[in-house]
């Protein structure tokens, strides 16, 4: 699935930093954040009683499918995680399947200052693409620490 950016590119600003900064964004929080989008993930069972699923705001969850096998009334939590009341989830690699709603509706307004902020500063901190034949490095902005800490309560919880 091809996401949107995180919110409309504001009037006047450069198309490339916007992007690279959504990117920045994403890439540290580690899932899309906004805009709210419907799907269906494929994931690899955990094998215990609780799925985390790769995002921190769920609205629904339509269906789940534990190695194949519906579970009905899944218990989820909108921090992302999911309970297997009946006992474990499966083990297999992709062998949970995850109908949901995730994602917030806007994009937060502390989140759309980090980035404004990060395409303010592209030209300073080395929004760049180089080149070389047939190889090509994009890098993107880099987020200061005053940033990371407003992204942080964004932040996927790192898996136990």
């Amino acid at each position: 699935m091809t996401l949107p950016p995180l919110a409309d590119l504001p009037v006047g600003t450069d198309e490339a930093a916007w992007l690279a900064a959504c990117d920045a964004v994403r890439g540290y929080c580690e899932w899309h954040i906004a805009p709210s989008v419907t799907e269906t993930l494929t994931l690899d069972g955990p094998g215990g009683s609780v799925l985390h699923l790769p995002s921190a705001h769920v609205t629904a969850v339509a269906s789940v499918a534990n190695n194949g096998t519906a579970v009905a009334d899944p218990q989820w939590s909108a921090s992302g995680m999911i309970r297997a009341d009946y006992g474990r989830w499966t083990e297999r690699f992709r062998g949970v399947v995850v109908e949901l709603t995730h994602g917030y509706d806007e994009c937060p307004a502390d989140i759309l200052k980090v980035l404004r902020d990060l395409v303010d500063g592209a030209g300073r901190t080395g929004v760049a693409q180089v080149t070389s034949g047939s190889h090509s490095v994009r890098y993107g902005p880099a987020l200061d620490s005053e940033q990371r800490a407003t992204l942080d309560r964004y932040r996927l919880a790192p898996l136990p």
